[in-house]
């Protein structure tokens, strides 16, 4: 890739994220046009769920439905911000754009933000094929990372791939001495060669275990890799994201399915305890 496709590719589809305590980063995944409409798009940006966590609260809610209190979440919007870059590179200010949380995975750490706006994003990062990664990824590759390090404009460090087979908290990660540091959560590992998505860093190395005390070995970081994205996607039913023959409205519809018969479920369920 020559310098212009690095900056398509890799740096402009970066984004931060803002909750009211906290900040890391995103990237844009999808900006389409909403079925039925020309001129009005839809875009979803990809971050962590430790990135948006604040911003989920969990708690008990009154239910009409099985005339008792169940838990419920309640989600409040967050603040991704899109950078303008003059003369290609140069920072050049950022503007701010809220976001409403669709879904989320505490233990896979991922969530996924739908902008407000009507307007469409430009440039939108290209996921790893999901049925290539074990022919195609390799220890020794240099990958990318790109993300809002300690809350800076998107940053852009590389490393190579070393491995795809650490496992923490029972989730695969791969391993990559691609520097990053707190606020690059939420971003995103590239292929350096092609400028595909394979990752989203999450973890950075602790001397003394990982998240203990001592220092940070930025260098050594850990990113969710691109079969768990996939995963993600597919069963949050988001999957119009990467599979273009399905819409968002159809998964939309699905979901409001899985709703109604969770809800069915629970009425049951609590009518039987009762």
């Amino acid at each position: 890739m020559d310098i212009k496709e690095k900056h398509e590719k890799m740096l402009y589809p970066s984004v931060r994220v803002r909750t009211g305590t906290a900040g890391g980063s995103g990237t844009v995944l999808y900006s389409k046009p909403v079925p039925g409409s020309d001129d009005e798009y839809e875009t979803y940006v990809l971050t962590n769920n430790h990135v948006i966590e604040s911003n989920i609260k969990v708690g008990k809610k009154w239910s009409a439905l099985v005339k008792r209190e169940v838990m419920q979440d309640t989600l409040t919007p967050v603040d991704v911000e899109f950078f303008q870059w003059d003369y290609g590179s140069w920072d050049g200010g950022h503007s701010a754009n809220k976001a409403n949380i669709q879904c989320y995975d505490k233990e896979m750490d991922l969530g996924l933000v739908k902008l407000e706006t009507p307007r469409k994003v430009e440039f939108i990062a290209q996921l790893f094929p999901q049925d290539e990664y074990k022919k195609r990824l390799r220890i020794f590759q240099e990958v990318c990372a790109v993300g809002a390090g300690m809350g800076h404009p998107p940053l852009a460090t590389f490393g190579i791939l070393n491995g795809f087979n650490d496992v923490i908290e029972n989730y695969p990660y791969l391993f990559s001495s691609a520097p990053t540091i707190f606020g690059n959560s939420g971003g995103a590992l590239y292929l350096a060669e092609t400028g595909e998505l394979i990752g989203v860093p999450s973890r950075i190395t602790v001397a003394g275990g990982l998240f203990g005390g001592g220092d940070a070995i930025t260098h050594l970081s850990y990113s969710i890799p691109i079969w768990s994205i996939y995963k993600f996607l597919k069963e949050q039913m988001f999957s119009f994201i990467y599979d273009d023959s399905t819409t968002s409205a159809e998964c939309e519809e699905k979901r409001k399915s899985k709703r109604e018969q969770d809800q069915r479920k629970l009425a049951v369920d609590m009518s039987r305890e009762g």
